[in-house]
């Protein structure tokens, strides 16, 4: 059993320079996929809200601006401000300081077609650091943004962020961590599962997928 609550991060500051815009406030298409569904922030939101254990998600948005804070979930939802460093580093740092001792199960909301099965499969990881990956033998095919990252991993990358790495990835390799890599191909086809929406094509892929999903991904 865990032993101290789980904290959902949802990191959702990155600016959207190759996209265009920030990723944040774009709208999946609703249940029918002619209508405006929930933003990527909310979808993240929610997904994290339903996994097991969760007892609050914070959304992590730096200076991207979000507007107001996605509610209607079971647990509390709230600002998190960004820790030291740049990027996705920030948010879980920040995080982390805003909730120490805490264990942090992190979403990016630009990898909007995670399922919760996943997500409850990284929260049930008893690894310092698990984290989902296209290639579950390669460690440099894991998302360091789909993860569970437990105190001591969050330490660690506290202690490279005081040497000015701010990297997520190199903390996947330390040896001194128990790593897990969680396969995403066990909940779908993993190029689909671990979409990151970074282009317009990116986007449009995400779009057609979560309508012609069964069930939808969006719209629920």
């Amino acid at each position: 059993m865990r032993a101290k609550p789980l904290v959902g991060v949802v990191l959702a500051g990155g600016a959207g320079s190759r996209l265009g815009q920030s990723k944040a406030g774009l709208r999946l298409p609703g249940r029918r996929g002619d209508e405006a569904g929930p933003t990527l922030v909310e979808w993240a939101v929610d997904r994290l809200a339903a996994v097991k254990g969760v007892e609050r998600v914070l959304v992590a948005a730096g200076n991207a601006g979000i507007g107001s804070i996605p509610a209607g979930t079971d647990v509390p939802v709230e600002a998190s401000p960004d820790g030291p460093g740049a990027g996705p580093a920030a948010g879980v740092l920040g995080a982390a300081r805003s909730r120490p001792d805490r264990e942090l199960l992190v979403l990016a909301c630009d990898l909007p077609l995670v399922p919760v099965k996943l997500l409850a499969a990284l929260a049930d990881s008893r690894a310092d650091l698990a984290a989902a990956a296209l290639d579950p033998t390669d460690r440099w095919s894991m998302n360091p943004t789909c993860a569970l990252w437990k105190p001591s991993a969050l330490e660690l990358l506290e202690r490279r962020g005081a040497g000015g790495d701010f990297r997520l990835y190199p903390t996947l390799q330390d040896s001194g961590l128990r790593v897990e890599a969680i396969d995403a191909g066990r909940f779908g086809d993993p190029d689909h599962v671990l979409l990151n929406v970074n282009t317009a094509d990116d986007w449009a892929r995400a779009r057609r997928l979560a309508v012609l999903a069964d069930p939808p991904l969006a719209g629920l």
